[in-house]
C-alpha cells in the first residue's frame, strides 16, 4: 500500500480515490454483493455508504448492500437472523450496549485483526484508542473493529453566550440554567436543544447529567439499583425543569432524536446542546447550516463544580458474523473502512474515529473544534452498559425519562417506577438473587 502524506491523503479521499489494496490470497469465491446491516440514525455513515462502499466495489467488483434501519428494528433483525444461524448478514454494525448478546454470534476479532494486519501492516492496531478497544471487547473477546467512538459534550453558540453576558460556557448545573434563561428567545430560537423523543436518544439525553450529578444506573453483578436515588432524581428533574418549568427548549423537542438535534442546530432553533461530539461537524458547517461557524465545544457542566463533569461513552463497531459465507471479503471491507485514510476522511463528514492519529490531528482539531473535548470526555466517561439485560431495562428507562420531560410525572415518581420494573426484570434474569 503506498504511503501518502497528509495533504495527498485528504485530496485523494475528498476526490473519492481508492488506495491500492494489499495483495490478497483468498480461498473464497467472489460474491456479487456483501450485505451490511446497521442503523439509520445520524449522518456519520455518509463516508461509509457514499464513499467507502463505492470505492470497495470499484476495487473488488463487489457491491456493498447497505440495509440501514431504525434502532429497534435493526437490533430485532440481527437477533432474529443470528438466533436462527442465518448466513444472510456479511457485515454487522453494532453498538456498545449490544455487546452482551451479540458477542456469541461474532467471530473472534483478534483472529480477524491478525488477518487484516497480515494484509496491511499499516493498519496499526496501536493507533486505536484504548477506550475504543475496551468497548469492543466483551468477556475478554474482541467482538468487532471500532469504527466510531463518541461521547456527549456541550456545544454552544459562543457569540450568543457572550452577548448574554457570559464570558465562558456554563461550568455547573446552576450556571447552565442561568445561561439558558438568559439565552432563551422564543419562538425563533430557544436556549437548549435535546433529544426528547421516546426512543434510543433518551439514554444519552439523560446520561451526561446523571453521571455529572454523581449518579449511577445499576450494578449488574449484585442487582443493586441506583437510578432512583437522590443523584438520579436530581439529574432527571434538572433537565425536565428546563423543558417543563423554564420552557427553554423548542416545543418540538419531544419529537427530536438523532437527525433532529442536528437539524435543530443547523436551523438556529437553540443556542446550546449536550449531544454527540461529532454532530458539531454537521451543525457548524456553513455549507449545511444556517449557524455554520458559530459553534464552540466544551465539556458538559458538573453538578456543583466543573471537575465533576462526566459523560457517556458509546461507539459502533464493524464485525463479521460467525455464520457469514463471505467472511474473507467482509474482513477486507472492514480493513478498508477502518483504515487511517478513510477514518480521517469520515471525521470530516460527522464520524468520531477511534484512532488517536485522527482525533489528535491538529489541523482537524482546529477545523472541527470538538475532537480535543471528545478525547477529554472519553477519558473519564462511562461506557454504555453492555450486559444483555440492558436492552430490556433501557426500554423502561425511556418511558420514565419521557414521562418526566412531558411533565406527566415528577422525576422521583418516574424513576421509582423505572426502578420497580428493573427489580422485577433483573430477578427474572437471575441477577440479585440471594
Amino acid at each position: 500500500m503506498p504511503v501518502l502524506n497528509r495533504r495527498r491523503l485528504l485530496m485523494t479521499a475528498a476526490a473519492g480515490g481508492v488506495m491500492a489494496a494489499a495483495p490478497l490470497a483468498r480461498a473464497q469465491n467472489k460474491p456479487d454483493k456483501l450485505v451490511y446491516i446497521g442503523d439509520n440514525q445520524g449522518g456519520w455513515k455518509r463516508t461509509l455508504t457514499e464513499e467507502v462502499g463505492p470505492a470497495f466495489e470499484k476495487e473488488t467488483g463487489i457491491k456493498v448492500e447497505f440495509t440501514l434501519m431504525p434502532p429497534d428494528a435493526w437490533q430485532a433483525r440481527m437477533k432474529a437472523e443470528f438466533g436462527a444461524g442465518s448466513s444472510g448478514i456479511d457485515i454487522a454494525q453494532w453498538s456498545v450496549g449490544m455487546a452482551g448478546w451479540i458477542s456469541p454470534h461474532m467471530l473472534d476479532h483478534q483472529e480477524v485483526l491478525k488477518t487484516i494486519e497480515a494484509r496491511d501492516p499499516s493498519f496499526e492496531w496501536a493507533d486505536f484508542l484504548t477506550g475504543a478497544k475496551l468497548a469492543a471487547t466483551y468477556d475478554g473477546k474482541l467482538t468487532g473493529i471500532p469504527y466510531r467512538t463518541t461521547t456527549g459534550i456541550l456545544v454552544y453558540q459562543k457569540a450568543l453566550l457572550e452577548k448574554a453576558g457570559f464570558a465562558a460556557p456554563p461550568r455547573t448545573f446552576a450556571e447552565f440554567e442561568k445561561a439558558a434563561l438568559a439565552l432563551n428567545s422564543p419562538p425563533d430560537r430557544y436556549a437548549f436543544g435535546l433529544m426528547g423523543k421516546q426512543g434510543a436518544g433518551l439514554y444519552p439525553t439523560l446520561a451526561s447529567w446523571l453521571y455529572s450529578a454523581g449518579g449511577r444506573l445499576v450494578d449488574f453483578k449484585t442487582g443493586e439499583i441506583f437510578i432512583n436515588d437522590d443523584k438520579g432524581v436530581t439529574a432527571l428533574q434538572f433537565i425536565a425543569d428546563l423543558v417543563v418549568k423554564d420552557k427553554v427548549t423548542p416545543p418540538e423537542v419531544t419529537t427530536w432524536e438523532f437527525d433532529e438535534i442536528i437539524a435543530g442546530g443547523q436551523r438556529d432553533r437553540y443556542a446550546m446542546a449536550q449531544t454527540f461530539a461529532p454532530y458539531m461537524t454537521l451543525i457548524n458547517d456553513p455549507a449545511l447550516s444556517k449557524t455554520g461557524g458559530n459553534w464552540s465545544a466544551d465539556l458538559v457542566p458538573g453538578y456543583t463544580d466543573k471537575s465533576q463533569s462526566r459523560s457517556w461513552v458509546d461507539g459502533h463497531f464493524l464485525a463479521v458474523p460467525k455464520y457469514a459465507k463471505n467472511a474473507d471479503w467482509s474482513i477486507e471491507f472492514i480493513r478498508m473502512a477502518c483504515s487511517k485514510k478513510w477514518q480521517l476522511r469520515s471525521m470530516e463528514r460527522g464520524n468520531a474515529p477511534p484512532r488517536g492519529s485522527a482525533l489528535n490531528d491538529p489541523i482537524m482539531a482546529e477545523k472541527l473544534g470538538w475532537p480535543p473535548m471528545a478525547a477529554r470526555s472519553i477519558e473519564t466517561g462511562f461506557p454504555t452498559p453492555a450486559h444483555p439485560v440492558w436492552t430490556t431495562i433501557e426500554l423502561t428507562l425511556r418511558t420514565g425519562v419521557s414521562e418526566a420531560l412531558q411533565g406527566q410525572k415528577t422525576a422521583k415518581q418516574a424513576l421509582d417506577s423505572v426502578a420497580a420494573d428493573w427489580q422485577r426484570t433483573l430477578r427474572r434474569a437471575g441477577i440479585g438473587r440471594a
